[in-house]
């Protein structure tokens, strides 16, 4: 009898190819994920943050990280934010 080894992994989905495969960037881990497209939540976007149940290296389940989500957006807004200001600050100093 083998025990499998689960484990719960953050990832993002950097894009969906081909309307049939979502790509995905794991958090802790440096390299993608290729997973059919049925394997995600109905409604999964570029951007968005999952949950992934993986068992022996494949995904078994997924579902939305809303939490991890909406954190970096928030994250990303401020930081676009602050480049913007640094940008239209540059132009006045040099009118």
């Amino acid at each position: 009898m083998r025990i499998s080894d689960k484990q719960w992994v953050s990832a993002v989905i950097d894009r969906i190819v081909d309307g049939m495969t979502a790509v995905l960037l794991l958090e802790d881990q440096e390299g993608e994920l290729l997973v059919p497209l049925e394997d995600v939540p109905p409604g999964s976007v570029d951007g968005q943050w999952l949950l992934l149940e993986m068992e022996d290296g494949l995904v078994v389940g997924a579902t939305f990280d809303e939490q991890k989500t909406q954190e970096v957006k928030e994250r990303v807004g401020k930081k676009r934010a602050l480049l913007l200001e640094r940008m239209a600050r540059g132009r006045r100093d040099r009118s």
